[in-house]
């Protein structure tokens, strides 16, 4: 379930709710003010690919590609 982040009007002080998306705004827990909003934060990515890269053989640079002649 996602988590999101709010700043209540009242008090002036931050929280983080986990809830759906769907369910109604919450009231704030420090001071019961259903007078919130919904912040702006970054989405978190979770988990990774399926499938690993193949091992790079090249000295950074494509094998030699650059110019560099390794």
């Amino acid at each position: 379930m996602p988590t999101y982040d709010y700043a209540c009007r009242s008090c002036s002080r931050d929280f983080t709710v986990m809830q759906k998306i769907s369910d109604p705004l919450p009231v704030c827990p420090h001071c019961g003010s259903e007078s919130v909003i919904k912040k702006l934060s970054a989405p978190a990515v979770h988990g990774g690919s399926s499938h690993s890269s193949p091992p790079t053989t090249g000295h950074g640079c494509g094998a030699g590609g650059c110019g560099c002649r390794h």
